[in-house]
């Protein structure tokens, strides 16, 4: 009676011990600080399909266009994608983990009254062509915090 009280605690034991390995990688909980450089951010959004999280960041300018939706000379956005890693702090919620990619638009005077944008991809791949891209970056309207 003793040895099989015995028997199962010690068989629990090692099965709670086993039970709590963790085979998660390294690479899918490696998270990255991103510097901005000064850059404010404009908006936040997550593909779940694709398990990204995407930050977009902006000078004074882009700041100002993403808010009334005109576009003027000297706009810099910055949209940060990171790969989704699981928060160990929150059950079921996703934080940013390594940076995926980083997509550079910038706006210029092409003409006198016709602002054009220049676009650069410093780190990562990214599907699409640069005009969807562009579009799809200077559209995002800028979250406002009542």
């Amino acid at each position: 009676m003793i040895r099989t009280k015995i028997f199962a605690l010690l068989l629990s034991v090692v099965a709670g011990f086993s039970g709590c390995a963790n085979n998660t990688s390294d690479d899918a909980r490696k998270r990255t600080v991103y510097n901005a450089h000064g850059l404010k951010v404009i908006t936040s959004f997550s593909d779940r399909k694709q398990r990204t999280i995407s930050l977009l960041y902006g000078n004074a300018p882009a700041l100002q266009s993403a808010k009334t939706g005109i576009h003027h000379k000297g706009e810099l956005f910055e949209l940060v994608t990171f790969k989704q890693a699981d928060n160990k702090y929150w059950y079921g919620s996703y934080i940013n983990g390594a940076v995926q990619s980083i997509e550079l638009v910038t706006s210029y005077d092409k003409d006198k009254n016709v602002i054009a944008f220049k676009y650069k991809i410093p780190q990562g791949q990214v599907p699409g062509d640069a005009d969807a891209r562009i579009k799809s970056i200077t559209s995002h309207r800028a979250l406002v915090f009542p």
